[in-house]
């Protein structure tokens, strides 16, 4: 908030000393201070952005170490951050939820997940899971357009929709989302390809393709030669180093 206040003050200050020394300008000197604010903006946003990679540093080394207690209080000191730029915050709060989410927390983990960014597609499918559990179907829905708008680009955001609606015996709009997804994706991911053949043929869906990724939405668990291969962390929630999967 700090930075976009900041901003605007440039782009009102910057006009108006330009219009007292060319008052004959005023659309010049006004586009000027546009301009001028929009940069200091940026430059004050990547100064926040630079901190929060700082902050993700240390609680992905806690989380590794399995302490999640301290990885939410970093990420909570953190949101001192959105004073400077409010897009921080959402961001935080999809991680401190993710966290919540994979330590099968729900209750903490939801508000967090409605706070979170909507850039941030795996956080927003968290979210989507926890309203199906809750049987609350539109706003899983709502959830879910969310995440594959964000998550257009990744695979797996379509397929974790499509999922939750074949286990809802919805098959027929579950190979629309997967069907929606591929055209995205230009026909070019294969596990899409797949799993779309799987629902023609009244398979199930093949999740274990996406990998390790899926495993963090907790639909499936993990083969166990998968999970004796993990560090003694991802015995438990799954996690491993910088394994929270954000798109």
């Amino acid at each position: 908030m700090r930075n976009i206040i900041i901003s605007i003050l440039t782009a009102v200050v910057v006009p108006t000393g330009l219009y007292f020394l060319f008052s004959d300008f005023l659309a010049f000197s006004i586009l000027i201070g546009i301009i001028a604010g929009a940069a200091v903006f940026i430059l004050l946003v990547r100064s926040a952005s630079k901190e929060l990679e700082k902050l993700n540093d240390k609680a992905q080394k806690a989380l590794y170490s399995q302490n999640f207690d301290r990885a939410l209080r970093i990420y909570e000191s953190g949101l001192a951050l959105g004073k400077k730029s409010p897009f921080i915050t959402g961001q935080i709060y999809g991680m401190i939820g993710m966290i919540h989410y994979m330590r099968k927390e729900n209750d903490k983990a939801k508000p967090a997940l409605i706070k979170s960014s909507s850039m941030n597609w795996a956080a927003k499918g968290m979210l989507g899971v926890i309203y199906m559990n809750e049987k609350n179907y539109t706003e899983m829905d709502n959830s879910f357009k969310v995440m594959v708008t964000s998550g257009k680009k990744d695979g797996l955001s379509w397929a974790l929709y499509a999922y939750c609606l074949e286990k809802l015996n919805r098959k027929e709009e579950a190979l629309k989302i997967l069907e929606e997804g591929n055209k995205k994706l230009k026909d070019a991911d294969e596990r899409i390809k797949s799993n779309i053949l799987e629902l023609r043929n009244n398979r199930k869906m093949r999740m274990k393709v996406f990998g390790d990724p899926w495993y963090q939405f907790m639909l499936e668990r993990p083969p166990m030669k998968r999970m004796m291969q993990q560090p003694g962390v991802a015995h438990q929630t799954g996690f491993k180093k910088n394994s929270l999967y954000k798109g």
